[in-house]
């Protein structure tokens, strides 16, 4: 149900092309409907609708001119742009999976390692896309809530409606936004974001995921506090990109993926001494029995 007072009914048919099944999901600005072209069968779309007269209306042309500009497979397409005389449309390619926020409830946040370092590999791909772009964009706002997690264990990363492309020599944002417990402090500092604002954001959602769901604001701890024998590289990694002063962290998001690649090297090669374990505890085991079989 839509919490912005938008009415688009189930069936309604949008632009003489999209019909629609059913509402997805309410953001700050907007609401997003699954819609299927009417042109394309099967074929589904997310709509993102918001007001005309809503103070942050311009945020969604914004958006659509940065996905316009973008191609990456972790990104999810624009597809159309159109307005009625009530709202404003921004079609994209619809993204299947988990909202990775509803994935680690019911998981109970108990993901592996493994799983961790893929998804970081994984945003420090699309960071490294943006940020290495003629005018580089600074996504700020990474969290659960804006990642879709495939069943392929692929992701995609969703809701550009707060990036903005980086201006060289200006000395603040014109907005102070992002989400509390993954921003970077400069995003409501009298600072302009940078690169190193979604490496922050990349740091803090590691920890997130690796602690059970707590906030590196609010614990104020290392990560080592939650995780036992967590590979040295991984360790560093997110140390790194949480420091509160930008300069301090990790400046790049290659060489957080670098550190990422390093640390699953790490668990490939405990794996093999994990086997070698269960395997001598299995025989030791089949020893005991064979034994006690011979005492009866």
């Amino acid at each position: 149900m839509s919490k912005h007072g938008i009415i688009i009914n189930r069936k309604d048919i949008l632009e003489e092309k999209y019909k629609v099944l059913t509402h997805i999901a309410s953001g700050g600005m907007s609401d997003v409907y699954l819609v299927e072209d009417i042109y394309d069968t099967g074929r589904l779309r997310a709509v993102k609708v918001v007001k005309k007269g809503h103070k942050l209306a311009s945020k969604l042309v914004d958006e659509s001119i940065i996905l316009s500009q973008l191609n990456h497979p972790n990104i999810p397409k624009m597809i159309d742009f159109f307005s009625s005389s009530d709202y404003i449309y921004l079609v994209m390619e619809y993204a299947e999976g988990t909202v990775l926020s509803d994935y680690l409830l019911s998981k109970d946040y108990q993901i592996s390692i493994d799983q961790v370092i893929h998804i970081g590999i994984q945003l420090c791909d699309i960071l490294t896309y943006l940020h290495h772009r003629s005018e580089p964009i600074i996504y700020r706002d990474i969290k659960p809530g804006n990642i879709i997690l495939g069943n392929d264990g692929n992701i995609r990363l969703i809701d550009f409606g707060i990036s903005r492309k980086f201006q060289s020599g200006k000395m603040e944002d014109t907005v102070k936004i992002g989400t509390v417990g993954f921003a970077a402090p400069e995003q409501f500092e009298k600072k302009q974001t940078d690169e190193r604002t979604d490496l922050f954001s990349l740091g803090s959602l590691l920890y997130y995921m690796l602690s059970g769901g707590k906030y590196v604001y609010v614990v104020q701890k290392p990560i080592s506090q939650f995780v036992k024998r967590l590979p040295s590289s991984l360790e560093k990694c997110i140390n790194q990109l949480v420091e509160l002063e930008p300069d301090k962290r990790i400046q790049h998001a290659e060489e957080a993926k670098k550190l990422l690649f390093r640390a699953n090297d790490e668990m490939a090669k405990r794996k093999p001494r994990l086997l070698i374990s269960i395997g001598i505890t299995a025989l030791f085991i089949v020893i005991l029995f064979a034994i006690s079989l011979l005492m009866i």
